[in-house]
């Protein structure tokens, strides 16, 4: 991925988490069922792109992104319960897909191996977005609430953490990015740390 697609990507991600962040409850349904698409669309697409690869760790990876698409495609969560189950099944769901993926890792084909390494980014993302959601239904509840707030706090801070390393990265020569990518990276350990501190 070239400098600039990287960047855009990682921004796109960073302003996605703070939409969902200030998301009301209504809304944070919406977005869920969203994510919920997003997660079909590329699981049918993905798989497609294995079709023809007859390895073990393509069949297992065909096999979890079938179950994926299986809950992803389930009708609309109604209430906070609904959308509190589902995400627990898709969690473990992506878990178990991103363990795959791994495994997929070390084929020897430069095809496959670039399909694992995206599905092991999408899975990452997917993650935070849905302790973001664990979060918001467990926190939010009781959205005046000074540790909602406080957390609120913490996760924009290290989305503006990261941003602010995207900024620098822009600046930097094609040389020096290699170790911005590295930057990123710790960035984002920081933003998922903070998604997922609290049960």
């Amino acid at each position: 991925m070239d400098k600039t697609n990287f960047i855009n990507r990682w921004r796109a991600t960073a302003d996605d988490l703070r939409v969902q962040l200030h998301l009301g409850s209504e809304e944070l349904s919406k977005k869920f069922e969203e994510q919920k698409k997003e997660i079909l669309d590329w699981s049918k697409e993905t798989r497609t792109s294995l079709k023809s690869e007859a390895s073990i760790a393509s069949t297992e990876m065909r096999t979890k992104l079938e179950e994926l698409e299986v809950q992803a495609s389930l009708g609309k969560a109604e209430s906070k319960e609904a959308i509190q189950e589902q995400r627990k099944k898709l969690t473990s769901l992506i878990r178990e897909a991103n363990e795959a993926s791994i495994k997929l890792m070390g084929d020897s084909k430069k095809k496959v191996r670039q399909i694992a390494a995206k599905a092991d980014s999408n899975f990452d993302e997917w993650h935070t977005r849905f302790d973001l959601l664990r979060l918001q239904l467990s926190l939010g509840a009781a959205d005046a609430s000074d540790e909602w707030k406080e957390k609120k706090e913490d996760l924009n801070k290290s989305i503006r953490n990261l941003e602010s390393k995207l900024g620098e990265m822009s600046q930097e020569t094609e040389e020096g990015w290699t170790n911005f990518k590295g930057e990123i990276s710790e960035a984002w350990t920081h933003v998922k740390k903070a998604f997922s501190k609290t049960n």
